[in-house]
């Protein structure tokens, strides 16, 4: 049977063994695993104690770099200790070696890969040493800021964070763990700007806060681009804007839709891809349950379709 394998990356005392061990003291996480195998390829002042690895059924192994985990050195040790499962430990100061992103055997899959930020350190790394955080962040599935405030500048992080990785998802913790609300929210744009420029990165943030809280948008001016998804029967002046947010798959997505009216329908067509500038209003729903927001349009034009048409939530 395969073990899954999770790689965590980051810098040295970034919160990546804290974060193995809140992992595996998760009893649900750990609810079928009869062994662990951790990888540590650097030590922190965070330390795996003895107690603490017997208690949680796991194996350690300490190696010195990142050349000495290769396929065969995975199957030696993968006959020695049996793991349910490996967690990899990694120096953040060394690139994702190329036989973890594609050349793991069957029978250790990597199943995922997170990335430790201490938001403290952050904008120092970023600016002082941009290519070592490229290497941590390029691959990443999750990343994880920790170490947050309520000064902490949610635009500097995921501004930075998603110019490297537009598909990973960010998660915000204070010292503890704990949730905490950042200074100038985790929106990519200005609620108060005289227009709310919409990027296509950004639709899915959008999306979802206006479906959430449809008012907050009531009377603001955006410019948001999309896809002529759908029209709407009985109406000449209005159709359905959205991008195709996947499910679990290619082959499996949904439509994240945005009503537009005032238009000249009869001169797109379903699947043209569109840029739109107008007020949105937030509007009951038929069913009398909530509002939605609309667009009332006043410029639409052609778009060229982005490289990457999914919809992202982060």
């Amino acid at each position: 049977m395969a073990s899954p394998v999770y790689l965590f990356t980051g810098f040295l005392d970034s919160g990546k063994t804290t974060l193995i061990k809140d992992t595996m003291n998760d009893p649900g996480f750990m609810a079928d695993v009869d062994r662990t195998l951790i990888i540590c390829l650097e030590q922190g002042e965070t330390a795996y104690e003895e107690d603490w690895l017997k208690e949680h059924k796991a194996d350690i192994v300490y190696l010195d770099d990142a050349e000495s985990l290769t396929a065969e050195r995975m199957h030696e040790l993968d006959t020695v200790y049996h793991p349910s499962q490996v967690f990899i430990e990694w120096n953040g100061t060394m690139p994702v070696s190329e036989t973890l992103l594609s050349g793991m055997p069957e029978f250790w899959p990597l199943v995922q890969i997170l990335t430790t930020v201490d938001a403290t350190t952050f904008e120092i790394y970023i600016n002082a040493m941009r290519q070592m955080m490229f290497e941590q962040l390029r691959w990443s599935d999750t990343v994880i800021v920790n170490r947050c405030t309520p000064d902490t500048s949610g635009t500097l992080l995921r501004g930075n964070i998603k110019a490297i990785n537009r598909r990973c998802q960010i998660y915000y913790e204070g010292a503890f763990g704990e949730q905490v609300k950042l200074k100038g929210g985790l929106l990519p744009f200005d609620l108060n700007s005289p227009v709310i420029d919409i990027k296509d990165d950004d639709y899915g943030l959008w999306y979802m806060d206006a479906v959430e809280d449809p008012e907050k948008y009531d009377g603001k001016r955006v410019i948001i681009r999309g896809m002529y998804a759908q029209n709407i029967p009985g109406y000449k002046q209005t159709f359905i804007l959205g991008r195709r947010a996947m499910v679990c798959c290619a082959q499996d997505t949904s439509l994240c839709g945005l009503t537009v009216t005032n238009v000249k329908i009869w001169e797109m067509k379903i699947g043209d891809w569109i840029e739109v500038e107008g007020e949105l209003k937030a509007l009951p729903l038929e069913n009398g349950e909530g509002k939605t927001v609309v667009l009332y349009a006043d410029r639409c034009s052609k778009y060229t379709a982005p490289a990457d048409e999914y919809v992202y939530f982060s």
